[in-house]
């Protein structure tokens, strides 16, 4: 029993024997989690935002969060490694790539909260990032609630022991590769990356665990925008508005020096956004190495005239 395809990935050839050996060993994710920590420069990031928001109406304006969401999506897809995932003691490539967190329907204390899971393409660029948050968070926003939203409420009215009979049911399917599509679409921790965006409340980043649920292999915690001394290009101490994050990944799925790079990768595409006003040039050994399926037609079409 069991498949080399599942809905949401593809099975990793080829790897070396520790790897495939890893996932006997550590068996699940909080015992494999590595973690990192980065602080980002953002002074230069936030004149650039002002530039670029001057001749923009409020609905199409360019956050630091779009710059971090689409800094993501750029290092995810030059370093692929990043977008797998470990299940039923195998590691897979995961088809498609796609960022969930939490979305606030208003802002009050007791304001109530959903997810927002989106997909992006490879050659998505700032502008494209921006343009699928704002129409995914609009629609997370509504209060008629998403599929996901009536999943939860559904299950919650649920008896205990029916509630632990479905969730076990589906940890065995999810464990042969073989769990319905339509749990793993709404569900927002079967995803590439989840980000919680701490700073947006006021808070400075904290370590996420890995949950045991879903298949994601990456979190990412956002801090909040401050002042803070960091040292120049001559070593010297000097103030700079910053922002703190951390990071919490399976150590199954790659190794540490290979995070190591993305996160510097990352913080380059940070702390210069311009470079991500282009769609990246991605030769087929990486897109081969992404494995991501097409995605449909009118979700593509503003990544393709990014290669034009």
């Amino acid at each position: 029993m069991g498949t080399r395809k599942r809905y949401d990935g593809v099975l990793i050839r080829g790897l070396p024997s520790f790897r495939i050996i890893n996932p006997f060993v550590m068996r699940k994710r909080n015992e494999s989690a590595i973690y990192f920590s980065q602080t980002l420069e953002v002074e230069s990031t936030r004149e650039f935002l002002k530039g670029r928001n001057r001749s923009r109406g409020p609905e199409e304006r360019i956050s630091l969060f779009h710059v971090l969401l689409a800094a993501a999506v750029r290092t995810i897809s030059l370093r692929p490694q990043l977008n797998r995932f470990v299940s039923g003691q195998r590691i897979y490539q995961r088809n498609r790539l796609q960022i969930s967190f939490i979305v606030k329907k208003d802002l009050g204390d007791d304001g109530p909260e959903t997810n927002a899971k989106i997909s992006f393409s490879p050659f998505d660029t700032l502008e494209d990032v921006r343009r699928r948050v704002n129409r995914d968070v609009t629609e997370a926003r509504d209060w008629e609630g998403n599929i996901s939203d009536h999943e939860v409420d559904f299950f919650a009215k649920m008896p205990r022991f029916i509630v632990n009979g479905v969730v076990k049911i589906f940890r065995f399917l999810d464990y042969f590769g073989i769990a319905p599509k339509g749990m793993i679409e709404i569900d927002p921790l079967y995803t590439s990356l989840y980000v919680a965006n701490l700073g947006s409340v006021g808070l400075d980043a904290a370590y996420h665990h890995l949950y045991e649920w879903g298949n994601a292999s990456v979190f990412m915690v956002i801090g909040r925008m401050h002042r803070a001394l960091v040292l120049d290009d001559k070593g010297k101490p000097v103030t700079r508005l910053v922002i703190r994050i951390k990071y919490t990944m399976d150590d199954r799925i790659s190794e540490g020096v290979y995070a190591a790079k993305a996160l510097q990768l990352f913080k380059s595409f940070v702390q210069n956004p311009e470079l991500l006003e282009e769609a990246p040039d991605l030769d087929e050994r990486i897109l081969g190495e992404l494995a991501l399926l097409p995605m449909e037609r009118e979700e593509y079409e503003p990544a393709a005239r990014g290669r034009r």
